[in-house]
């Protein structure tokens, strides 16, 4: 799935002072690619509206790279393909039209380079490059389309081989770009990633990949974390997720199939629209003469269970009573937030099926009170797991009926220990 950016009809007027621009190279137009982005930066910007917004976000976490080099993949060939080229009509072509994502950019546009790993924040390399419009003699058009390719390999090359500074991907941070799109220019966002997110609201460290509904809960649950920013008016495209690096554990096709129905839905929430989603598992190249990523934060493993294997049993989380509550109180105290928050935390990036909080008393007191109080208890910890952003909450009290197995008699330890509160959970992969 590849896109081509393309523009006609457009007033070309040269910006750069005197009319030429700056050649870094041995010979006018093999410029040295720091330079280039130098040369580009003292070019003047007219007022002409951008005609193209590019964005390009570099995963570079480990499982992208060759685990035995730590080689990274070749990037700017996947996406732009080879040497800029200028084109009559204004725009700058990249080569290689069938095997690169966006082959061709019009002029005036800004194109913006950064990298993400597991934190919450993408790391830009430098400023936006602004490509003003191109026109002038044949020479500089020759250099200023040179000067553009040589930078963005520079770019996405500094990008990909930077350290990462927090294990793990977090690829929903790769979609916090900025505002919104408006106006007439075209907005493309490029996530160069496996998808293999082990951060963030889409965890899949204890995902099995399986269950197409489950894809589904984590996109919902996702939504309700408030965790997909708003990219209306933008084209997102993930063209590799799945592909791993080499010596790395590989998904098997119904694995990918998963891969994909996740992160095209997310995106889907992301734009409003699926026709501005193109998510794909395609294999970006390699490159003998890649230099190895610089080292970082270790990754976390991702493992590729048989497609075969039963899903996952009922989990059973169970929280002390007296730490949840006072002596005959259905109010969360303190502590009993802070445990629930931290259950949350770690259990709604799981997308449950669904969930039920239990409560159980001791055997002091009137049995019909203790149902009542457990119940009501239950029902304070679902009011705290709701405003959480959980759902699908049931709540259930059992008073003293079922003390827990081992304490079952009347001391004040065995009291204490039915004194408590369970959240079953049920998660599919």
């Amino acid at each position: 799935m590849r896109s081509v950016v393309r523009a006609s009809g457009l007033v070309c007027v040269l910006l750069a002072s005197g009319c030429s621009f700056l050649n870094t190279g041995a010979t006018a137009g093999t410029p040295q690619p720091g330079a280039a982005c130098t040369a580009l930066s003292r070019l003047a910007r007219d007022r002409t509206p951008t005609v193209q917004e590019l964005v390009v976000v570099i995963d570079r976490s480990a499982s992208t790279q060759d685990a035995e080099s730590g080689g990274v993949p070749d990037w700017y060939t996947a996406i732009f393909g080879g040497r800029g080229v200028a084109q009559a009509d204004g725009s700058i072509s990249f080569g290689a039209e069938e095997k690169a994502l966006i082959p061709s950019l019009p002029t005036p546009a800004v194109v913006k380079v950064g990298a993400f790993d597991g934190g919450r924040r993408v790391d830009w390399q430098g400023a936006p490059v602004y490509l003003p419009r191109m026109s002038g003699g044949e020479s500089n058009r020759r250099e200023f389309a040179g000067n553009a390719g040589a930078c963005f390999r520079h770019l996405v090359g500094e990008a990909a081989r930077s350290p990462a500074g927090k294990k793990g991907s977090n690829v929903m941070t790769a979609f916090q770009v900025g505002q919104r799109g408006s106006g007439t220019a075209r907005r493309t966002l490029v996530v160069a990633t496996d998808g293999l997110a082990t951060t963030g609201c889409a965890d899949l460290r204890t995902t099995a990949m399986r269950d197409s509904a489950h894809a589904d809960r984590i996109i919902r649950s996702c939504a309700a974390q408030q965790a997909v920013p708003d990219l209306k008016g933008w084209e997102v495209r993930l063209p590799w997720v799945g592909s791993v690096g080499a010596g790395h554990p590989e998904p098997q096709e119904p694995h990918l199939e998963w891969l994909r129905r996740l992160w095209t839905g997310l995106c889907e929430k992301a734009t409003g629209t699926a026709d501005r989603c193109v998510v794909d598992s395609g294999i970006p190249p390699s490159s003998d003469e890649a230099e190895p990523a610089e080292e970082g934060a270790e990754d976390l493993t991702i493992t590729f269970p048989s497609v075969e294997r039963r899903p996952n049993p009922v989990q059973v989380e169970r929280l002390p009573g007296d730490l949840l509550f006072a002596t005959d109180s259905d109010q969360v105290s303190p502590e009993g937030l802070e445990a629930l928050a931290a259950f949350a935390e770690k259990v709604t990036p799981k997308a449950p099926e669904w969930l039920e909080v239990i409560g159980h008393t001791d055997d002091q007191g009137d049995a019909a009170y203790n149902v009542d109080l457990s119940t009501r208890r239950a029902e304070s910890v679902r009011q705290v797991l709701e405003e959480a952003g959980m759902t699908g909450i049931r709540v259930k009290g059992l008073g003293e009926s079922l003390p827990e197995p081992g304490c079952r008699g009347t001391t004040a330890k065995d009291r204490q220990c039915n004194r408590r509160v369970e959240i079953k959970y049920k998660v599919r992969g």
